[in-house]
């Protein structure tokens, strides 16, 4: 194995460590918090909770401009450089991005809201008054311009360091209203404030980073107002957040969809399962945004076979730990939910099954979409994940009426299927030696 090769999966490894250690520790904290609130407010309003906080999310990934991405396809080699007359308008144009995609969120949610919420996700009127105050929430969960300065910086220890300060909040808050037997009110308010501590902490790590590496006189607010004269950094901009956005619409529509349909316990059981699923994912899926970087520099060098070779590695690893879910899924997935929720359903580990052969094909799938949008094929990626999106509400809206829960979880697993065997097809000419050699990617 070449010197280059080593180092990239050193890196690559040694980042998915400090953020595989901070998600252990939050998914421990979940476990607790979730539980809490679940007994607090009863199974049904407890899935009220999710459904508004399954909201937001959606506004927010719909209305979010992955600016990140745009900062290091763009800005990587100018911050190497510490060239500030290249990289600082850069860095400017993502932060207009985070701010104004915010402001859209915030807006488009309470019209949303205000249309919709009786007639198509079946609110009371104090479940729109809830949502609606919720929506302020969107205004400052964009925060992609720091965790672009924080990846390019190679400090994957404070994005970790980050989420654990937010979750503590999470923790702390949802103990003392479980303490207080509070309100559905106080759960969502410390579900604001977990969101709005993780904004302070990641800006202001961020511009610490910046001031670091740039120097102090750097023009931090003056960049907001410089143009980035890039051709193309629009188009790409919004070509990486609207394959986001279809993420997002997979992931979190389905989730209200089945809260309009089946109602709010059902969606708790739902939505529930799904986090513990992910939560088994989630090791595997903290290796993906130490990727993009080095896969940057593989594309930049042309070094296709060091690329190939990192990514057959990076697969084995996934197997290898997806093996491992499963067989945990399979024996104590039932226990853990019952811990969770305090209440038990049909089918649990029918359910349980499905939904981590679900979370664990998206961790396959991300690592290649990350290398096709790497190489510039992220537009054939769209069209055919917007033609699976509309066949999954299909198969949804079909399995739901007939077998409930069941139904949405086979739903989630042939979505999946589908996009991970696209992406795989089109990626084949990089990571396949017979296939690189026939489109001359050597």
């Amino acid at each position: 194995m070449g010197s280059e090769q080593r180092s990239a999966l050193h890196r690559i490894f040694s980042n998915t460590g400090f953020l595989v250690s901070s998600r252990i520790i939050n998914a421990l904290c979940s476990f607790a918090y979730v539980a809490w609130a679940a007994h607090t407010l009863g199974l049904k309003t407890f899935g009220v909770l999710l459904l508004i906080t399954t909201f937001v999310m959606l506004v927010s990934d719909m209305t979010h401009l992955q600016s990140w991405q745009t900062l290091l396809h763009y800005g990587a080699a100018s911050y190497e450089a510490r060239d500030r007359r290249r990289f600082m308008p850069i860095l400017g144009y993502c932060m207009r991005s985070d701010m104004l995609s915010g402001l859209a969120g915030l807006v488009g949610g309470l019209i949303v809201i205000a249309v919709a919420g009786t007639h198509f996700l079946g609110w009371s009127d104090a479940v729109k008054r809830d949502a609606s105050w919720m929506m302020l929430t969107v205004a400052f969960m964009n925060t992609g311009w720091s965790t672009g300065l924080i990846r390019l910086s190679n400090r994957f220890g404070l994005a970790a360091l980050f989420d654990f300060v937010s979750t503590c909040v999470r923790t702390i808050g949802y103990l003392i209203g479980y303490l207080l037997h509070a309100s559905l009110e106080f759960f969502l308010f410390v579900w604001f404030l977990h969101q709005a501590a993780l904004f302070v902490v990641t800006s202001l790590g961020g511009f610490i980073l910046l001031r670091r590496h740039m120097g102090r006189d750097i023009g931090f607010f003056s960049c907001l107002f410089c143009a980035a004269d890039i051709v193309g950094i629009w188009g790409f901009t919004i070509r990486v957040s609207v394959n986001q956005i279809l993420d997002a619409v997979f992931r979190q529509g389905g989730t209200l969809i089945i809260g309009a349909v089946l109602g709010a316990r059902d969606v708790a059981i739902y939505r529930v399962t799904k986090q513990i699923c992910d939560g088994l994912a989630k090791p595997a899926q903290m290796m993906i945004p130490s990727l993009y970087p080095e896969f940057v520099r593989f594309r930049d060098s042309q070094n296709w076979q060091a690329l190939r070779h990192v990514t057959r590695r990076l697969a084995l690893v996934i197997i290898g730990f997806s093996i491992l879910a499963v067989f945990v899924a399979l024996f104590g997935g039932k226990a853990i939910l019952h811990l969770m929720l305090h209440d038990s359903f049909a089918h649990e580990r029918l359910i349980i099954l499905l939904m981590v052969c679900s979370a664990l094909l998206e961790v396959c799938i991300i690592p290649l979409e990350t290398l096709l949008t790497v190489m510039g094929r992220l537009a054939i990626i769209l069209k055919y994940r917007l033609a699976v999106m509309v066949l999954y509400f299909v198969v949804l809206a079909g399995l739901m009426s007939v077998i409930g829960v069941t139904g949405a979880a086979l739903a989630s697993v042939a979505c999946s299927v589908m996009i991970f065997a696209l992406c795989l097809f089109l990626a084949a000419r990089w990571i396949s030696p017979r296939w690189a050699e026939r489109y001359g990617v050597v």
